[in-house]
């Protein structure tokens, strides 16, 4: 164990300093010239240096600890399709990007084997394959709601790279996923430090999508290693947040974008860059330690919803500039819900009513 914790430093210290080595120059030039050009993307920086990442730990760790074997194809294809999904961004926009994220997701999912792990949950190949599709889909396209500021995606990310090093760490994840993992943060807190007190340079959208779509990889690679759910718990944050903007939207009709009507976007009104980064990566941590406990949970899905019910909880807390007491806290949260429950109702009961006098 502690020969993978001396593995998975190197990689993320390498990571980061590469990183930050070959970026920073770029980034502090466009930050004199305000002159736009292709150097001051953050992506290509990060998929040239996790690809020889991958290739030397696909050669450098002993994949033998893999409970179902771990192919060339299945190590490598995340590498052409974040190329893709980003290179459709670049070409098509937001379509090109929705559409490559589909194909992306639905090759990953496909080139997992149905193992010994997924046979155990006793759930149908039929069932188990649409629903890790249209959560690898969600999932991805569901970070844009944090890509209001380059932090938000970025913690988040590196939060769940971070509980499969911790899983690996303690025996239920390979190696080499860790691996790429580590490698993976020090890329990203990388970029995040050089705009962690100044923000130089925005994450473009092609970029957070094509950064989740890696994560969610490194993630089914974990599918057959009996730790996939505590990876889904690392997830819950995202959700959470998923769920607060579709409600406000859609069901309270408050307008603006999906990622304006988030528990993010109040905090960022409110807090600072660092106050509102500690406040996320303090709900991540929270994640992790539930996660962990998943490993040795009886069932697979009570955690979980216990998971999505805190981030849910604890996300409420980010547009506040001082603390309450315990008391205060559970105060306002039933007050909320309550005050949620009747604008709900309202909303039903004006909607039938325009229907019946139609």
């Amino acid at each position: 164990m502690l020969l993978s914790l001396m593995n998975m430093l190197v990689f993320g210290i390498a990571g980061f300093l590469l990183m930050y080595i070959f970026y920073r120059p770029h980034l502090q030039k466009f930050a004199q010239t305000q002159q736009v050009s292709f150097n001051i993307l953050p992506l290509p920086y990060i998929a040239i240096l996790y690809t020889i990442g991958t290739i030397t730990a696909y050669f450098f760790a002993d994949n033998q600890d893999f409970i179902e074997p771990l192919t060339l194809l299945r190590a490598f294809l995340p590498l052409f399709c974040a190329a893709m999904i980003y290179i459709s961004f670049m070409l098509s926009g937001n379509k090109g990007l929705y559409l490559s994220t589909i194909v992306a997701v639905a090759l990953s999912v496909w080139q997992q084997p149905f193992g010994i792990a997924i046979q155990s949950w006793g759930i149908s190949p039929y069932a188990i394959y649409p629903a890790l599709f249209f959560i690898g889909v969600a999932f991805c396209l569901g970070m844009l709601v944090f890509n209001i500021l380059p932090h938000l995606p970025i913690i988040q990310l590196a939060a769940i790279l971070f509980g499969i090093c911790i899983l690996c760490f303690v025996g239920a994840s390979p190696l080499f996923v860790a691996l790429c993992a580590a490698l993976l943060i020090g890329l990203l807190c990388a970029f995040l430090s050089l705009n962690y007190y100044e923000i130089k340079t925005d994450l473009d959208d092609g970029a957070c999508v094509s950064a989740a779509y890696l994560v969610y990889y490194l993630m089914l690679l974990n599918l057959g290693e009996l730790s996939f759910p505590s990876c889904l718990i690392f997830t819950m944050f995202v959700w959470a947040e998923l769920v607060v903007a579709l409600y406000h939207k859609y069901i309270l009709s408050t307008g603006g974008m999906l990622r304006e009507n988030t528990n993010c976007y109040a905090g960022a009104e409110v807090l600072t860059l660092q106050g509102l980064s500690a406040n996320v990566l303090r709900i991540c941590a929270v994640l992790l330690f539930i996660g962990w406990f998943q490993l040795f949970a009886v069932n697979q899905y009570s955690l979980l919803i216990v998971a999505f019910g805190l981030a849910l909880w604890l996300g409420g807390s980010l547009g506040r500039t001082q603390p309450n007491s315990l008391k205060e806290i559970n105060q306002e949260f039933i007050g909320e819900l309550k005050q949620n429950i009747t604008a709900t109702k309202n909303l039903i009961l004006k909607n039938k009513k325009d229907d019946e006098e139609k």
